[in-house]
């Protein structure tokens, strides 16, 4: 099963090589609350948001699961097993990432293997502050 590039899902209005998020169409309503809750009750899905939050984007696809990866076993990424990365690659690549996507917290180029933050990710902000704040594996300093 394919994922549509994020030209495909924002109507054609993302150039190639601009990290800036389309606009939002007016006639789409912001993202529920219902939809957000459910995208962040993974802590996967809560890292990568942050991630992107704090670095230059888009990232690589790569470089997030290493810091997801790092995260997730409170571990420098030099200490996490290649068998630990590949299943947070196949776990994002498979499920966080198209969920995130669906919900237009992140741009998801599965070709070029590039994450953007998605026109609804400020949305997912505060939520982020509270959840980082309780998780001692994530530095909260940008």
């Amino acid at each position: 099963m394919g994922n549509k590039s994020t030209d495909e899902r924002s109507g054609g209005n993302a150039t190639q090589g601009t990290s800036t998020p389309p606009e939002p169409d007016p006639d789409v309503p912001p993202v529920s609350q219902e939809v957000l809750f459910d995208a962040l009750a993974s802590r996967r899905s809560r890292y990568i948001l942050h991630y992107l939050r704090r670095e230059e984007t888009p990232v690589s696809v790569g470089n997030l699961v290493e810091a997801v990866a790092a995260w997730e076993t409170d571990k420098a990424i030099d200490l996490v097993s290649n068998e630990h990365l590949q299943n947070v690659r196949t776990s994002l690549h498979h499920t966080q990432l198209p969920k995130l996507a669906m919900a237009g917290l992140v741009q998801y180029d599965e070709d070029r293997e590039l994450v953007d933050r998605g026109v609804y990710a400020e949305q997912a902000d505060a939520y982020l502050d509270i959840a980082v704040s309780r998780d001692d594996a994530v530095p909260s300093g940008d």
